[in-house]
């Protein structure tokens, strides 16, 4: 099986649970500048509502200008002009279902770009939504979507090593049940199904294996990889689902509950930057209107749907400050007939109006108003004005960020760009800095600029090693810091708070110093290159006072030696019966000799206290017979002269105590023959030997 077929089939299995992510995480790079960046920084959205079916465009955004016309090639449908919400702009006019649009075309936050389509249209809802997901010609089939083109472009590493500490949100989210074409990537999916992220449970237990380097251990190490990965991001878009809060109240309706979910998530703080969201209905060949009023009837209602649904998301977007984040815009796969059907309905057609919502936004009106024949037949169409592709790319470089040479990479052509945001707000190179004000329109990713979009010269944080390494004991100055740069091409200049004197990270001490002698505090560290004017990197410090020394023992009687589990330090002085050791791990084993042993353990720093440890490693005495009826023979190693021998009854009572000298044999005999028949307890005491064992006698 191909590896494409292959995917495509994953993400269908997928698709079965609603818990169960598609297998298509975001693809990015590592790199904080990223145009993708996941990172807690706040980042443009652009939110897609898809309208499948083929909207009416000539009943949505009417051209009031060509009523005449329309009401002789549309009588079945036409709305009546007193009835049509008037956007007092280019005779333009809007169903009265989306009369809420109006108040955002009013306030600047609506853009509308009136016949779009692309040529030759395909009358096939699945092969004119496929064009428009793939953003390809009419002639021409792609297994990718435009919008998993530009993840994989802009970050091609994906899918290995996610998600990962600078990138643990899914880029790309779809609501709905499947992953689409328009996230399908060249090598993987891009998209996070999120059909209802308060639901999520963990379906794919966590599992490691190891799998052959042919084909089929390839994929199974796909489906393990992307397994993990839905594991994490689902708990990682629950937990912003909630902990996110809805100011306004969306509309009961599966549109509504998409979006509601889309502004929770944006709402809870999840970093992705693409949503889409659909509405299906729109193929109205027959009760499009209702008879008795072409106000009402299914195309109403879905439009005030969307009416509802958007304003509700906008509002919420408002009431969290992120409407100026967000860009929405609609599409479907074409638009309508001019003429209508006798089944109060209109069939397939060509060019239709797209909608785009944002606070940024260029709100001026593209395109001219449908041309509506004084003769029309049911075979003409409207004229196509604008390639599809133009919006895909202003969105590409005005919102997402990108440049001519990117979009060209993920449409295969190049494309005249419209005007989507306004011209204050577009950013191509993404530094910051508008293109309108910026005087160095070509900044490498990644640039630290001035007001003037040119670079600043800049070191990443990470260039320098700051570390506490020894804690200080109050009324002490005996506290530490190490600092290293890993650039080592610059000579740095380094000033600590409280400190007068100056230090240097250069090739002299090799970029690497320990400042020394400080006493408990919060140190401020910072880092300037006299090379270059109005560097200056900082860091803070904390020299804390240490903990007190903590150690345990455990004796190894075999090995004649004791494991020293330590804490608190990162250097410890052990001394054993008066011989000095250092160590610098918190497990350390020392040898015993027989006998007394004494343990003492110390650190560097006097504060943290003294562990004091005695132990007794006894000799293993031996003895035999045992039954026994008159001698009991006990031999002792080592080098004792003489033992004490004490026998005690099982109850506890003292029978005998007695000094026994130990002779060559290293033998001494114990008579038992004054003892009763009876388990007796013997012991053992002397400079080594410290042990007791029981016997019986016959």
């Amino acid at each position: 099986m191909e590896r494409r077929k292959f995917l495509h089939n994953i993400s269908h299995v997928s698709a079965l649970a609603a818990t169960m992510p598609s297998f298509a995480i975001s693809g990015l790079d590592f790199t904080s500048s990223s145009y993708l960046s996941n990172t807690e920084s706040k980042g443009n959205i652009l939110v897609l509502v898809k309208l499948n079916g083929g909207n009416d465009g000539l009943n949505t955004v009417i051209p009031l200008d060509k009523m005449s016309n329309l009401s002789k090639a549309r009588p079945h449908v036409i709305l009546p002009e007193s009835k049509i919400v008037n956007l007092d702009s280019n005779d333009l006019g809007l169903h009265p279902s989306i009369s809420n649009f109006k108040s955002f075309f009013d306030e600047n936050r609506l853009k509308i770009i009136q016949n779009v389509g692309y040529e030759k249209p395909d009358f096939s809802h699945f092969r004119s939504m496929d064009i428009w997901q793939s953003a390809s010609d009419y002639d021409q089939y792609l297994n990718s979507g435009w919008i998993g083109r530009y993840i994989e472009n802009r970050h091609p590493e994906y899918p290995n090593n996610y998600p990962n500490n600078q990138y643990p949100h899914p880029l790309s989210v779809e609501l709905g049940w499947q992953t689409s074409l328009l996230f399908t990537g060249d090598n993987s999916f891009t998209s996070f199904i999120a059909n209802n992220p308060s639901d999520f449970r963990e379906i794919i237990n966590e599992f490691d294996n190891l799998y052959p380097s042919d084909r089929k251990g390839e994929k199974l190490k796909y489906v393990q990889l992307i397994a993990k990965q839905s594991n994490l991001y689902s708990k990682e878009v629950k937990k912003a689902y909630e902990s996110s809060t809805t100011a306004h109240n969306y509309p009961n309706t599966n549109l509504g509950r998409q979006l509601e979910i889309a502004g929770r998530l944006i709402s809870g703080g999840l970093n992705t930057r693409i949503y889409m969201v659909e509405l299906g209905g729109f193929d109205t060949h027959d009760s499009q209107v209702e008879s008795s009023d072409n106000t009402k009837g299914q195309h109403s209602v879905l439009l005030k749907d969307l009416n509802d649904s958007v304003t509700a998301f906008i509002k919420n977007l408002d009431a969290i400050g992120r409407s100026d984040d967000v860009l929405t815009m609609t599409f479907s796969e074409f638009g309508r007939t001019i003429v209508s059907n006798g089944s109060n309905g209109t069939d397939h057609g060509t060019a239709a109006p797209m909608f785009i919502f944002g606070n940024k936004v260029n709100p001026e009106v593209l395109g001219a108003n449908p041309n509506i024949p004084d003769n029309v037949q049911w075979q003409d169409n409207l004229a196509v004005e604008f390639d599809y592709r133009q919006v895909y790319k202003s969105i590409i470089n005005q919102w997402l960020g990108g440049e001519t040479s990117t979009s060209k990479d993920i449409l295969f052509k190049d494309f005249y760009e419209l005007s989507i945001a306004g011209e204050q707000y577009v950013d191509t190179d993404n530094d910051g800095v508008a293109d309108i004000n910026d005087n160095c329109p070509d900044t490498p990713e990644g640039s630290v600029v001035d007001l003037n979009g040119c670079v600043l010269f800049s070191l990443p944080a990470n260039n320098y090693s700051v570390k506490t390494v020894s804690a200080s004991c109050i009324g002490s100055n005996n506290g530490k810091i190490s600092l290293s740069a890993e650039d080592t091409s610059h000579a740095y200049q380094v000033n600590v708070s409280g400190i007068e004197n100056t230090f240097s990270l250069s090739s002299d001490n090799e970029h690497s110093i320990v400042l020394e002698d400080l006493e408990v505090g919060v140190y401020t560290i910072n880092i300037s290159i006299a090379a270059q004017e109005g560097y200056l990197q900082s860091f803070e410090a904390k020299v804390t006072e240490p903990d007190p020394l903590q150690g345990k023992t455990q004796i190894d009687y075999f090995s004649k030696s004791a494991q020293l589990q330590l804490k608190g330090s990162e250097v410890y002085y052990i001394e054993v019966n008066g011989v000095m050791m250092a160590a610098h791990s918190n497990l350390f084993t020392v040898p015993l000799r027989a006998g007394k042993n004494t343990i003492k353990v110390t650190t560097p720093l006097d504060c943290q206290g003294v562990y004091e440890e005695v132990l007794f490693m006894s000799e293993k005495l031996r003895y035999f017979p045992n039954p026994v009826d008159s001698e009991l023979n006990i031999t002792i190693p080592g080098t004792d002269s003489e033992i004490a021998i004490e026998v005690f009854s099982d109850g506890g009572a003292n029978l005998y105590r007695g000094t026994h000298s130990i002779g060559a044999s290293r033998t001494i005999q114990l008579s038992m023959s004054r003892f009763k028949s009876g388990l007796y307890i013997v012991t053992g005491t002397g400079k080594t030997v410290n042990e007791s064992f029981k016997v019986i006698k016959l």
